[in-house]
């Protein structure tokens, strides 16, 4: 199948060039020039050639090793000048690596604040419609009955507005649910990780009865920085979106496991799939992977026409914790 390119989190950025061999060449260069001077030594070379060219003495051939020694020198200079000018450009692209290396980590930085800052006003927001709007809502309706039941064998007409006052205060009271849930999970602070997902995926079986979903999880998600939480999760409520777009999707599995060092979240569908390589108008997958890599985690899709849609989102443990204190942070906080 396909696969998306990503960064591959499994790759050493930090490998070892290999060592310049140009001590060596050289020491090689060297070593021919003595073997070649002893050589020439020992079998009298220059009388040779000097008897092959005595004859075309007029041509001044004799002068030609001369020349071929200034030649030498300066394809030696020239090779050295290029040489330079290699190094010079090594040292300039890794200059620039170095900083759009520096420029990507800010820019996830920016990205895992940008979105901290985003679920922190959701948070604010759901609690607010919760606790003001809610208890206000919930006065309507307990009037709304004290009205229809005083009224019920007095006036007719007051009767029916009663009624028709509480089923608006009831599907006001569940619209502001529907957006709390939308705003902030539902028991994701209060009960864990685990079980807001569990009703999450509890809603998508009523809202498609027709698609079997599974959710396996594996490991203790106790002591998660929230970031990494509210990721997870909306990892799986994207995930769920995406399938409930495709009529041809009957089966639906995820996976969470927690690992020493990381934490895995795999979602498998066999829906009719998508191509890749086709440029997509949608948002949510990008907007999966900003919030994957923000945390130093990797994201990988695999999908292809006819067989099915497949996500894995790999992600620190530890990935939203505040670090632990430097000694000379320690010392200045005392």
């Amino acid at each position: 199948m396909p696969t998306e390119s990503l960064p591959s989190f499994a790759k050493d950025a930090d490998r070892r060039a290999p060592r310049s061999p140009v001590w060596r060449d050289l020491a090689c260069v060297l070593a021919a020039t003595l073997i070649a001077a002893a050589l020439f030594a020992r079998f009298d070379f220059s009388e040779y050639a000097y008897r092959l060219t005595r004859s075309a003495e007029r041509f001044q051939v004799d002068e030609l090793p001369p020349t071929l020694v200034v030649l030498a020198i300066g394809f030696a200079w020239f090779a050295w000048r290029r040489y330079r000018e290699a190094q010079s450009e090594v040292r300039r692209r890794r200059a620039l690596e170095e900083e759009a290396e520096h420029l990507l980590a800010e820019n996830r930085r920016l990205a895992n604040q940008a979105l901290a800052a985003q679920e922190t006003e959701r948070r604010h927001l759901a609690r607010e419609l919760h606790d003001e709007l809610g208890q206000y809502l919930n006065a309507i309706s307990l009037d709304a009955g004290r009205i229809r039941d005083l009224s019920a064998t007095r006036e007719a007409e007051i009767h029916r507005l009663s009624l028709a006052l509480m089923q608006s205060a009831t599907h006001v009271y569940r619209e502001i649910g529907g957006m709390i849930r939308r705003l902030r999970p539902i028991g994701l602070d209060e009960f864990g990780l685990p079980t807001a997902l569990e009703h999450c995926v509890d809603g998508w079986r009523e809202r498609l009865p027709d698609v079997t979903f599974t959710l396996a999880v594996d490991g203790d998600f106790d002591n998660l920085s929230d970031a990494l939480n509210i990721t997870l999760y909306r990892l799986v409520q994207e995930g769920l979106t995406n399938v409930s777009k495709f009529a041809r999707t009957s089966r639906v599995e995820i996976y969470l496991a927690r690992a020493p060092e990381e934490i895995v979240v795999t979602m498998a569908d066999d829906g009719p799939g998508v191509d890749l390589a086709k440029p997509r108008q949608g948002l949510g997958l990008i907007g999966m992977r900003e919030r994957v890599e923000a945390l130093g985690g990797e994201f990988q899709i695999v999908s292809e026409p006819g067989a099915g849609f497949l996500f894995c989102a790999r992600v620190p443990a530890q990935a939203g914790l505040p670090l632990p204190a430097t000694a000379d942070e320690a010392k200045s906080a005392k």
